[in-house]
Order: structure tokens, then sequence, then C-alpha cells
């Protein structure tokens, strides 16, 4: 798209730097803002790093990147108009939205982390996947609010895996949330299952899972030490790792020594 590298290189840092600004919109404004920045380079490598392989990102990458090579290959010719080349890069960008949209309806996604971070317990999963009415949130918390940093990093990225039908919407009249700290519902959360209607201000994984239990009539699964992750064992010093350091290294570089210099005489 550019005739000088140089362009080049302030194109891809101003896309670069842009999704730096979608991630911070998202930050402050959440809904929409929000599910467009989970596709965004900087996300996609951080949910990986946790251990976290969703299918949705899997795939919208691998369309980002055909998309990309679609448009690289519409504007190396050359020889065609410019406003033809235009044309065609919107249809590979409209083409990659609606496949993009599709993608993002995928669900499926895999905890590859050891310590089950990015998960509840296994008998949480299972008991949650057995309530079958639709679950509706609705948040009073504003987006830099640290509660809702808590709540949704630990309790409904996680019910979002389990419990499909989830739906959450936040409600505030602030980005802060200072000015709102007198508001009779600030800090509450509303629980709707099936009809059945609660509120709670607990925003832990373990407050969030105890009201939807009480909705569902559903007995907590007992504590178990099943998915308990307690870390590496203790490493223990290797046995001969002296003899080799100090003596059998030693030695081959002192013979391969030897041998070079004796070649070269």
């Amino acid at each position: 798209m550019a005739e000088h590298p140089a362009t080049a290189a302030i194109l891809t840092l101003a896309f670069t730097v842009g999704t730096w600004v979608l991630s911070f919109a998202a930050a402050v404004h959440g809904g929409l803002w929000e599910r467009l920045a989970g596709y965004t380079p900087p996300v996609m490598v951080a949910t990986f790093q946790h251990g976290l392989v969703r299918a949705d990102v899997i795939l919208a990458a691998a369309i980002l990147t055909a998309a990309g090579l679609a448009a690289a290959a519409v504007w190396m010719r050359t020889g065609v108009a410019v406003r033809q080349r235009a044309l065609e890069s919107l249809a590979v960008a409209g083409a990659a939205s609606l496949v993009l949209f599709a993608a993002s309806l995928v669900r499926a996604s895999w905890d590859l982390s050891r310590s089950r971070y990015n998960s509840f317990t296994r008998a949480d999963e299972d008991a949650l996947r057995g309530i079958r009415s639709p679950l509706r949130l609705e948040v009073h918390l504003a987006p830099q609010d640290p509660r809702r940093y808590d709540l949704e990093r630990h309790a409904l990225s996680k019910l979002r895996r389990t419990m499909p039908r989830l739906r959450v919407e936040y409600v505030s009249a602030t980005q802060v949330g200072l000015f709102e700290q007198t508001s009779r519902d600030y800090g509450e959360i509303f629980y709707d299952l099936g009809g059945r209607r609660a509120a709670s201000r607990a925003t832990s994984a373990e407050g969030v899972l105890e009201t939807i239990y009480e909705l569902a009539g559903v007995t907590p699964p007992a504590a178990s030490d099943e998915d308990l992750y307690r870390g590496e064992p203790l490493a223990s010093p290797p046995k001969g790792a002296a003899l080799v350091f100090y003596a059998a290294w030693p030695a081959l570089a002192g013979g391969a020594a030897y041998l070079s210099l004796r070649r070269q005489t």
C-alpha cells in the first residue's frame, strides 16, 4: 500500500498504536469495545500466556492473517488502478468481517494451565453444567472499579466457559464510579436464574458460585484437593554434576585443544 519502506513502517506503527487505543477504550467503556479488543494481538498473546486456548481466538488469528495476506496480494499488483485495488481491499475486509463474526460465536476453549488458572474446580463445573436455566447478571459497577476487574477475571470469565447461556449487563453512570458510591444499587450484582432473583455484593468466585447454587437449588460440591495445584516439586541436586562440570568437560576441552595443536604442528 506504501511506495516507500519508511511510509510502510509508519503505517505499521499506526496500526499497532491503534490496537493499544482499542484496548484502552475497552477498559474504559467495555461492551462492544471489550469484545473487539479481545481479538487484538496483545490480548491474544496474554490469553495464551495464561494457558487458555480459545477456538474463537485461534480462528480470528487465522482469518486476520489470511485477510492481511490477501490485501498484500491485492496491492502488490502495481499495474492495476488504485481505485480497483481499494475496492478489492474493501471486499476482502468485508468478507473477513463476516467470517470473524461467525468465528466469534464459537465457544469451545481448553484450559491447558497445570493450575487450572482459567477454570473452576471440576466438581463446580459439573454442577454448573447441570443448570439448564439461562442466567442473567446485572452488575452495577463502573468500568474502572477494581471490584469489576476482580469479578470479571476470577468469576465471570470462568463462568462464561461453563454456562453458555450466561448474559452479563454492566450498569454505571460514570467511568470511575467515584461519585456513585452513595447510590443505592451501586456495587450490587443482581442475579436472575430462570425467574428466580437474588442480589449480592460479593465479587469473588466463591461468592458468585454460592449465589448461583442457592438460586438453582443445587447443593454445593464438597471441597476436594483433586484440583489443588501445589506447584512443582522441590528440585533435587543432580548426582555427579560436580564430576561432569569440573572434571569431564575440562578434560574434553583440554583433549580437543591438544589434538588441534598437534595437527597444526
